[in-house]
């Protein structure tokens, strides 16, 4: 096997010591020797913790978005296949052993007081990504409203998450599964 270029292990090693810990206890040395590449590697690659921040976040939200479009991928064309497939892989990454919650909505609660911050930007892009999926899949669902849904749907996701981070139960989705379910057919029949 090939060990991955400096970059990906930089990368690699921010997300996961930035979601474990928190983007303010991970200093940029640990992630140099734990990744293990020169200081330099990651200057060059990156300028400073700030940008490292915002590409880690920028990775993981391509990766957590693309994990959530394959499972409704698998489930093929059908809305409410499709439905239970984003909720099905939402459980499986609540019971996963290494879950701490989405790094993109404990970034922004832990950079709320920093506006300007190079990750901010990344925090709303992951936002309107997730919402586009969403609103995708509300318009598939034959919702009069696909916008409106999005926002409710994204709503129980985010609490779902929440619940399941907080309060450490995998088993956290079904409530919110159970109102997003509603949603949908409310929406469909408004």
């Amino acid at each position: 096997m090939v060990p991955a270029r400096p970059r990906e292990r930089i990368l690699t090693t921010a997300i996961a010591l930035f979601s474990a810990e928190g983007i303010g206890a991970v200093g940029v040395n640990r992630i140099i020797g734990q990744a293990d590449v020169a200081p330099m590697t990651l200057y060059r690659q990156f300028g400073g913790k700030d940008a490292l921040v915002a590409a880690a976040l920028e990775q993981w939200s391509i990766q957590w978005l693309h994990r959530l479009s394959e499972a409704m991928d698998r489930r093929g064309d059908d809305a409410g296949d499709r439905f239970d497939g984003l909720w099905d892989e939402l459980d499986s990454w609540f019971a996963a052993d290494d879950f701490r919650g989405s790094f993109v909505a404990n970034a922004a609660t832990e950079l709320r007081s920093e506006p300007d911050h190079p990750a901010q930007a990344r925090i709303a892009q992951h936002r309107q990504a997730l919402r586009q999926l969403l609103e995708d899949l509300a318009k598939a669902s034959g919702a009069h409203d696909p916008p409106v849904l999005a926002a409710q749907l994204q709503v129980l996701i985010d609490g779902a998450i929440a619940a399941a981070s907080v309060d450490h139960d995998p088993t956290a989705s079904p409530g919110a599964r159970a109102l997003a379910t509603a949603a949908i057919a409310r929406a469909s029949t408004d």
